[in-house]
Order: structure tokens, then sequence, then C-alpha cells
């Protein structure tokens, strides 16, 4: 493609869930750049998740800085690092340093989880709430159960009722 071109994908997902597309060249450089996004595909069941007043994407990652704040740079013709990339010194969750949401007693919130980080995973928990998963990155669990914290190194989402 061009500079300043454009090109159309369609997609087919046979099955609901939550994906995500990132590179796959230098990827370990472009996607520390930013360069992905989520892919949220609805049920078409009704009821097929429990109901939620709300849901949200939380995206996370970790970023290397290095002087100044700046991304410690990459080698331009080599990997640098494993070829998936490196761990970051900077956690990130939607592009920021810190996350927060307001929610209502009682009410629900469905939060689809990615974990972009090239090699990172992470522990999740909220304090004073039981997390209620719901699914992962290869569907809707058979059964559903609490939980005080998840460890995601791959794309996973949950439900969590606010008592």
């Amino acid at each position: 493609m061009q500079p300043g071109g454009s090109f159309t994908y369609e997609l087919e997902f046979p099955d609901e869930g939550v994906y995500w597309y990132h590179p796959h060249v230098r990827e370990e450089v472009q996607q520390e750049r930013g360069l992905y996004g989520v892919i949220i595909v609805e049920p078409k069941q009704q009821g097929y998740y429990d109901l939620a007043e709300k849901e949200e994407v939380v995206v996370l990652d970790d970023v290397f800085l290095g002087r100044d704040d700046n991304l410690y740079p990459f080698a331009k013709n080599l990997a640098t690092f494993a070829i998936m990339g490196r761990f970051g010194n900077q956690p990130l969750v939607n592009g920021k340093e810190s996350y927060g949401t307001s929610i209502k007693a009682g009410e629900v919130l469905r939060l689809f989880f990615l974990n972009t980080a090239n090699v990172r995973p992470f522990n999740i928990s909220i304090a004073g709430a039981k997390l209620k998963m719901v699914g992962s990155d290869s569907g809707k669990f058979e059964h559903s159960f609490f939980a005080d914290s998840f460890t995601i190194s791959t794309l996973l989402n949950w439900c969590t009722r606010w008592i």
C-alpha cells in the first residue's frame, strides 16, 4: 500500500469473544509503540453472558523507558532484545499510568482484559471485590466461578458484581 493510501480488510469471526490485532513484522518494536487494537465480537445468543450495566475494555501494557522518559531505542536492522520484546519499566492501562472507573453499588461491571505487553504477565485484583470469571481467550467457561485475583498473560474477560 502506498503512503496516504487505504485498504479495507473484511473479517469474519465465527465465534463471539475478544480478539486483538497486531503486527507480525518487527512486532517487538511496533507493539511497543502501540500498533494494536481490540475487536469485540458480541454473542448472537441473548443472555450469553450475565447481564451487566456497564462494559469496559482494559488494555494492559508496559513500556521500557530510557533517558528523559523516552522509549529505550531499538536497533534499526536487528532485534536487540528477545524476538518478542522486552520487560518494560512503566506499566500502562489503556495507554496511561493509572486507570479508574465508577459504578454504583450492586451494579455489574464487565471488564474485557487484553495483555499487550511483550513478555510481562499481570496479576489482577480489585480491593474489596470478588471477580466473577466468565471466560478467556478460548471462549466462555462452561461454569463461571469467583476469584480474588487472576494472572493474565493472554486475552481474558471477566465480570464482577460490586456490592
